[in-house]
């Protein structure tokens, strides 16, 4: 007995509660997220595959990520269609001065802590439409938000490959009408590692293309196995692009402030600092005038772009490095720079053309061989939500965007 349970949740994943009613008609979309996967590699020879989604669908000259262009910030704001300071996932390390709790990735009670994740996520919205929403790893997913989880979910393991994350997604599609999920997502992650390690040049960064090619290659061919393709939407999307860093362009932070002056929450690119008490000035004073190629602001005096002077999440004290420039402490250099002496980064500011992501889409409820501008990912959730004849949730996206890609008439609403 505990064999036979033991292999219906290898094959079905961590469930939330008992299937809900949905027709056999159901909209299908899967929404794949390759990290780190910069606008430009779509035009690198291994991206065969999605070269040739792009050119029975639609593509987007970017995706442009709110700031900082961290993972779990924009993984969230393409889900929620939020900004990282509306939902409040402001880094992938927080300290809520409200609660003194800290969010890291790592501590999984605050992972699956919901007080973190603000908005509505996409499979919150399917979910109460009556569709079942399943997630192969997804920033915000692992947390009952609203009170509620997708209908399937797994925990993040790293370790769990490529093939066998595409091969969970199959694994969903191949389970009955009643109980198959209607929206997807699915997250990969070589290309994001490869980047930091080597660079966005680098060989290494190459392979990782192909890998990840391959893979949708493996879920296109499981989908036209399965008679879902003609069905299927399908959105490809990347948090965040590359830069590329090298050894000389590092910044060791405790050449200007100690752990007597302050708390460091976030670091590289970006630099997150809560002064100690009697220290803010003096921390200031002493990071603003730090280093040639690291701006730091007073939250209240952040650039308005970002839109963080009025999320108390955000610290009092913060900036970011120039583009290719790397924020570390002097115990982390050797270590950080192990692998080779030039390698990748991201969280610069959104603004620089390296920090923008990939968007294509194909489907019925897509365009055919379109190319539109880059746009910012808050607008992925009313896109999703209008391909899937679904109200979306209150987000900063704007419905002219999702007009620009969806096949006119975009889909009437499914309440």
């Amino acid at each position: 007995m505990h064999r036979v349970l033991l292999v219906l949740l290898l094959a079905v994943g961590c469930a939330s509660r008992a299937p809900l009613p949905q027709p056999d008609s159901a909209p299908l979309l899967v929404l794949v997220s390759f990290d780190g996967f910069r606008w430009d590699y779509v035009d690198r020879p291994p991206a065969g595959n999605l070269r040739r989604l792009a050119a029975r669908g639609v593509r987007a000259a970017g995706l442009i990520p709110g700031h900082p262009s961290k993972t779990i910030p924009n993984h969230y704001s393409i889900v929620t269609g939020l900004h990282p300071a509306r939902h409040g996932m402001v880094a992938n390390i927080i300290r809520d001065p409200s609660t003194g709790r800290l969010f890291e990735r790592a501590n999984r009670a605050e992972l699956e802590n919901p007080m973190w994740w603000g908005g509505d996520p996409i499979w919150n919205v399917a979910q109460r439409a009556g569709l079942i929403a399943a997630t192969m790893f997804w920033a915000g997913s692992e947390a009952p938000i609203g009170g509620q989880r997708p209908r399937y979910w797994r925990e993040f393991d790293d370790r769990v490959s490529g093939v066998d994350r595409v091969d969970q997604v199959l694994t969903w599609l191949d389970l009955p009408a009643g109980e198959r999920p209607s929206l997807v997502t699915l997250y990969l992650n070589d290309t994001d590692t490869m980047g930091h390690w080597y660079g966005p040049d680098s060989v290494q960064v190459r392979d990782a293309i192909a890998a990840a090619d391959a893979q949708l290659g493996r879920l296109l061919d499981g989908l036209e196995r399965r008679g879902l393709m003609t069905l299927a939407n399908l959105i490809i999307v990347s948090d965040h692009g590359m830069a590329v860093t090298r050894r000389e362009r590092t910044i060791v932070v405790d050449d200007y402030v100690t752990a007597a002056d302050v708390e460091i929450v976030d670091i590289n690119p970006t630099l997150g600092v809560v002064p100690r008490l009697g220290r803010e000035e003096a921390a200031y004073r002493a990071l603003s005038t730090a280093h040639p190629n690291l701006k730091m602001y007073r939250r209240a005096e952040t650039p308005e772009h970002w839109r963080f002077r009025d999320q108390p999440r955000v610290p009092p004290i913060t900036g970011v490095a120039d583009e290719g420039w790397v924020v570390i402490r002097r115990a982390e250099a050797a270590s950080y720079w192990r692998r080779s002496a030039e390698g990748g980064q991201h969280g610069y500011d959104p603004r620089l053309e390296s920090m923008r992501g990939i968007f294509v889409a194909a489907g019925p409820a897509f365009r055919e061989g379109a190319t539109v501008p880059a746009f910012e990912n808050v607008h992925v959730h009313h896109i999703i939500a209008m391909a899937m004849g679904l109200t979306p949730a209150v987000n900063d996206g704007d419905p002219a965007i999702a007009s620009r890609v969806l096949k006119p008439p975009a889909p009437s609403g499914r309440r």
